[in-house]
């Protein structure tokens, strides 16, 4: 029974790794697949990247570019690849360098196969582009070739010329990348020496303006210079017109200041003077009006009165010496009398 169980289970694993085997095709990132079944004929849509359901021996699958393809067109060392020749409207032969990236248009991978373009649309869209950049090339002259804008202009009018006659084959040009443009040698010699007058020519013209436009601005700063000076001739004028008038002012001015300040100081000294006077006067008179007036008060009783008892106050006898010998010592000094005849001169 376990024996049975591990082979189930070993039939079923090896069902489940090869059945993706043989049902599944992958489509790499950088592919497009077209399906073709016996019975349906080209499936009307593109497979891409991942896992997709392919029937043994029912489905097949084709692989087409989904990247960007380049149509170079330059010259190469191994002579490999070789430049764009042209006739222009000028007869003469150029030689381009010139770059077209194409792909595949989106959805249409499956026409291209459906149409019968599977080996040969490479082919076709490199005649087809090679025929659109002559026929449009052709239009330039030499003045357009050393153009650089009418160069652009070019390249962007075969854009969609080109991209409307690869219309049929299912792809599209994403640019027109022109790099570079030579003449044949002897041609390119005498096209540099033509390019040399010109330029000598066009160099000759920008001196001689740059001549003009030098005197012009020397004539135009000389007359520049004089408007100036007479200008600052005329506000140097005005300046020493208005500082004379200003000056005057101020000195009038001025006087009329020191006149006042003297009148001023005169009218202040003489009242000054007069004020002092007064005052000196009515001082004198005060105090002569007091000193009267002490005399009669102290003139009287209570005057004397006063007069006493501040002397008493302000009396210091000193040092004193008495000989208590003297038999008049009581008398002359000792009694109340003598002291009141001392003080009050009674």
């Amino acid at each position: 029974m376990l024996k049975r169980i591990i082979a189930a289970i070993c039939l079923l694993f090896l069902v489940a790794w090869a059945l993706p085997k043989v049902l599944l095709v992958r489509i790499e990132p950088w592919e497009i697949g077209v399906r073709r079944s016996l019975t349906g004929g080209i499936a009307e849509e593109d497979f891409h990247f991942g896992y997709q359901f392919s029937m043994p021996l029912v489905h097949s699958y084709y692989r087409l570019p989904r990247t960007l393809q380049y149509l170079d067109y330059r010259e190469s060392p191994g002579g490999e690849a070789k430049s764009l020749e042209v006739r222009t409207s000028g007869n003469n032969v150029i030689f381009v360098d010139v770059t077209v990236p194409w792909r595949i248009k989106h959805h249409e991978a499956w026409r291209i196969v459906r149409e019968g373009f599977i080996d040969t649309y490479p082919a076709k869209v490199q005649s087809t582009a090679t025929g659109i950049l002559r026929e449009t090339l052709a239009s330039m002259n030499n003045l357009d070739i050393y153009d650089t804008d009418k160069r652009q202009a070019t390249a962007e009018k075969i854009l969609p010329r080109l991209n409307e006659a690869l219309a049929q084959y299912h792809v599209e040009a994403e640019s027109v990348v022109i790099r570079a443009i030579r003449f044949r040698p002897e041609y390119e010699q005498k096209l540099q020496d033509k390019q040399y007058f010109i330029v000598q020519g066009k160099l000759d013209e920008a001196k001689r303006k740059e001549s003009v436009a030098v005197q012009e601005t020397d004539t135009l700063e000389k007359s520049i210079e004089k408007d100036i000076n007479l200008k600052r001739e005329e506000w140097n004028k005005k300046i020493e017109e208005l500082k004379t008038k200003f000056e005057l002012e101020i000195a009038t001015i001025q006087a009329q200041a020191v006149k006042y300040d003297r009148e001023e100081r005169s009218k202040a000294d003489a009242f000054h003077a007069t004020a002092k006077a007064d005052g000196d006067l009515a001082e004198a008179k005060a105090e002569a009006l007091g000193e009267r007036l002490k005399a009669r008060a102290l003139a009287s009783n209570a005057g004397r009165t006063f007069s006493a008892i501040t002397a008493a106050e302000n009396f210091q006898l000193g040092d004193i010496q008495l000989n208590s010998n003297d038999p008049t010592f009581l008398m002359r000094f000792g009694s109340m009398k003598a002291w009141r005849e001392f003080f009050m001169a009674r």
